[in-house]
């Protein structure tokens, strides 16, 4: 699952401060910045970020695990610390898998655990069938590996949504006239409701927002969370979901637009896998029910290996 013109250029420049390490490795998609911290005994677990070309800063509440073992985020070629190289060379799904293999040799790790947030989940999955002997467990959170799922669900979700939210966005749909004020402040409605779930934003929040990549974005998923068009459009794990190699966990918000009852459905189909909903919280439960969120994730690592 390589992507065209991939290589495996594994230089890496790390600066040390308070156990906290970083660095830069070149990929076939583009050069991509990581962070670890923690050098604890337990088996690395490295984080996989959504958007797709979001960045690593929300996913800052995993550091809370360092103390057991080694906690990696990454952000992906293109898009927060790792655009200062230029944009991302390739969009599919396979490169995403390679970025992560390279991440993965570029460490040294032999095996590793991995939590896929939202579109990451895809990449977390599609890594772990591709490199069965690489992955001890995955934590699938608020994850989007369903998109014909995805999508009818944000259609009920928008259903449930006040009257005339409901007409803008529907309008919009229908004419293709999503970028007016109307159809932003509709569509800005759905986000608070179904995907942030907190208010202000926090600060690790706003960063990924800023730091994004609009490209990647656009190109492997589309214009906004409700309508996918690009490459992960029709895309969909569940076939597959019984072959998976190793334990797996999925955990998703109550109000997340990564719907309760598509996960508890994932984890059916997951040979010995469980659902955990987090009442507070919406696709961001790491951020509005961290201590919990943290316990859950420390518990499954923790638990024996199928």
């Amino acid at each position: 699952m390589r992507a065209p013109g991939a290589q495996r250029q594994h230089a890496i420049s790390t600066t040390m401060e308070h156990m906290k390490t970083q660095g830069r490795i070149q990929t076939g998609a583009g050069e991509v910045f990581w962070e670890q911290r923690g050098d604890g005994p337990g088996t690395p677990l490295v984080c996989v970020h959504g958007g797709p070309g979001f960045t690593a800063h929300y996913l800052e509440p995993l550091f809370d695990l360092a103390d057991d073992a080694p906690v990696i985020l990454y952000d992906q070629a293109g898009c927060g610390r790792s655009r200062t190289a230029g944009q991302r060379r390739a969009f599919s799904l396979a490169s995403f898998v390679d970025e992560l293999e390279d991440l993965r040799c570029a460490l040294g790790i032999g095996q590793m655990a991995l939590l896929g947030h939202s579109f990451g989940g895809a990449i977390a999955g599609e890594y772990a069938l591709a490199h069965p002997s690489r992955v001890s467990r995955i934590i699938f959170a608020c994850v989007s590996i369903d998109i014909p799922r995805w999508v009818a669900d944000g259609e009920r979700l928008v259903s449930k949504l006040p009257l005339m939210t409901r007409m803008i966005l529907g309008e919009g749909k229908r004419g293709g006239d999503i970028d007016s004020p109307a159809y932003q402040g509709a569509l800005a409605e759905y986000y608070a409701r179904h995907v942030y779930g907190v208010s202000p934003l926090p600060d690790s929040i706003i960063r990924s927002i800023s730091e994004s990549d609009p490209l990647t974005y656009s190109v492997a998923w589309g214009p906004n969370e409700l309508t996918v068009t690009g490459l992960a459009s029709g895309y969909s794990l569940s076939p597959r979901l019984g072959d998976l190699p190793c334990s797996s966990l999925f955990v998703c918000g109550r109000n997340d637009e990564a719907t309760p009852e598509a996960h508890e459905f994932f984890a059916s189909q997951a040979p010995g896998a469980r659902c955990v909903i987090f009442e507070e919280s919406a696709h961001h439960p790491q951020i509005t029910e961290r201590e919990r969120f943290v316990k859950t994730v420390r518990d499954f690592l923790a638990e024996p290996a199928r």
